[in-house]
C-alpha cells in the first residue's frame, strides 16, 4: 500500500515541499496528487501538519488498462478486504472518471460494492452507529485504476478554529499556500488590508508559530482496525514541543465590522490571537503612511462586490503599491488590473474554489520559488 495526497490544482510545488520537510520519499506525482510511502506514523504525520492538502488516502491498489466492468470486479475482488474493514463497516463509495471508457459512475460505485459484498457479507451495508464509516474512492484515469480509503474524514483545508465564516472564505490551504509563496520572513511585517475572509492572516499566524493545522481535530484513520490510532497521540505531543512563541507582528484590517469580529473570534479559537492587530479601517486609509516589508491580501472581486466601483478600487491598490517601493506584495484576484499597475509584475494561475484567479507579484522581491 501506499499513500496518496490530494491538493488543488497548481498547489503542488510546494505541496511536494512539506513531504520533503517530513523526510518522505515522492513515489509518484501527477495532477493534484502525490504517493508517497505508506506507514501509521506517516499518515498521523502527513494528517497532522499538511497545510495545502485536500485529504490523505490509503491506495490499495493501482492499475492499468481497467477498461470493463468485469476487471473493474477482478480488481476489486483481488484486495484482502477482511484486513482492512469489518463486516460492521458501514461503506461509502465515490467514484470519479476522467477520459476512461469506464463513464458511469453510478455503475462504477455498484460493481465495486458488489466486488466487496462478495468478499465479506452483506452485513456491512446496514446502518450502524457503534461502527465508523470507511470511505472508499474509485478514481479512473485514462483507464488506470485506483483505489483509495479515505484517512482524513473532513477535508483537511477545513481548520478547527473556523467556528463561524462570512460569505465566500479564502480556502484555508489556498491561503496559507499564498503566505508561502510569499516568502514572509516573520521578523517583517504582515499586513493583510482585505481580510474578510480572515483565513489569510490566521493562517500566517499559525506557520509563524509553527502550530500543525491537524493538532485539534479528528481524523477516520483513529478507528480503522489496521491502523494504530494510539500514533497521532505521539505526534500531537510532539507537535505541541514545535510550537514558536515570539514577537510578531500581522496586521489585519477591513471596513466590515462583523466581519472582523468573526476573524478576532476565529483567531482566538486558533490561539494566534495574541499576533494578529485586527483593525476597522477603509484601506485608502493607508495611503498616508509608509508600509515596508509583506503584504498578501484577497481584495474584493467576487461575491464582494456590491456597489463598489471596481475600476477605482483597483487604481487605489495600485497607488498604494506605487507610494510603496519597498513593501513585497501579493494579491489574489480575478480582475484583471495589470494595465493600471506602473511597474513590473507577474503572475500566476490558480482557483479559488471554482474561480480562476491569478496571483499578482511585484518582480524583484524576494521569492525563491
Amino acid at each position: 500500500m501506499n499513500l496518496v495526497l490530494t491538493c488543488p490544482l497548481w498547489l503542488e510545488s510546494l505541496a511536494k515541499k512539506e513531504i520533503e520537510l517530513l523526510w518522505l520519499p515522492i513515489l509518484h506525482s501527477q495532477d493534484k496528487q502525490i504517493t508517497t510511502s505508506f506507514s501509521d506514523e506517516n499518515i498521523a504525520k502527513l494528517n497532522l501538519w499538511s497545510r495545502v492538502w485536500n485529504k490523505v488516502y490509503i491506495e490499495l491498489v493501482r492499475k492499468d488498462k481497467i477498461d470493463t466492468f468485469d476487471k473493474l470486479f477482478d480488481l476489486i475482488k483481488s484486495i484482502k478486504w477482511k484486513d482492512i474493514i469489518l463486516e460492521e463497516n458501514p461503506i461509502i463509495v465515490n467514484a470519479t472518471s476522467t477520459n476512461s471508457k469506464l463513464e458511469s459512475l453510478p455503475a462504477i460505485q455498484k460493481i465495486v460494492k458488489k466486488a466487496i459484498v462478495d468478499k465479506l457479507s452483506d452485513s456491512f451495508l446496514r446502518e450502524n452507529d457503534k461502527f465508523p464509516t470507511i470511505f472508499i474512492e474509485t478514481v479512473l484515469i485514462k483507464d488506470t485504476c485506483q483505489i483509495l480509503i479515505d484517512t482524513s474524514w473532513i477535508a483537511l483545508h477545513k481548520r478547527w478554529y473556523r467556528k463561524q465564516s462570512v460569505e465566500a472564505p479564502l480556502r484555508e490551504n489556498l491561503a496559507a499556500w499564498l503566505v508561502l509563496l510569499s516568502s514572509w520572513r516573520f521578523s517583517e511585517n504582515f499586513y493583510d488590508i482585505f481580510c474578510w475572509s480572515w483565513t489569510i492572516a490566521i493562517e500566517a499566524a499559525l506557520i509563524a508559530k509553527n502550530i500543525a493545522p491537524g493538532l485539534h481535530r479528528n481524523f477516520a484513520f483513529e478507528k480503522f482496525r489496521f491502523i494504530k490510532s494510539w500514533i497521532l497521540e505521539i505526534e500531537k505531543e510532539k507537535a505541541k514541543w514545535k510550537i514558536m512563541n515570539k514577537n510578531y507582528s500581522i496586521i489585519a484590517s477591513d471596513i466590515d465590522e462583523n466581519a472582523l469580529e468573526i476573524a478576532s473570534k476565529n483567531a482566538e479559537n486558533a490561539w494566534v490571537w495574541d499576533i494578529i492587530k485586527f483593525e476597522l479601517r477603509d484601506f485608502r486609509d493607508y495611503n498616508n503612511e509608509k508600509l515596508i516589508w509583506t503584504m498578501v491580501s484577497n481584495p474584493p472581486y467576487w461575491v464582494r462586490l456590491q456597489d463598489e466601483d471596481l475600476d477605482k478600487l483597483y487604481k487605489d491598490i495600485a497607488n498604494i503599491f506605487s507610494k510603496n517601493k519597498e513593501l513585497k506584495w501579493w494579491i489574489i484576484t480575478n480582475y484583471q488590473f495589470w494595465d493600471l499597475l506602473k511597474f513590473d509584475y507577474k503572475k500566476r494561475k490558480l482557483y479559488n474554489w471554482w474561480e480562476m484567479c491569478y496571483f499578482y507579484s511585484k518582480t524583484n522581491q524576494h521569492n525563491p520559488n
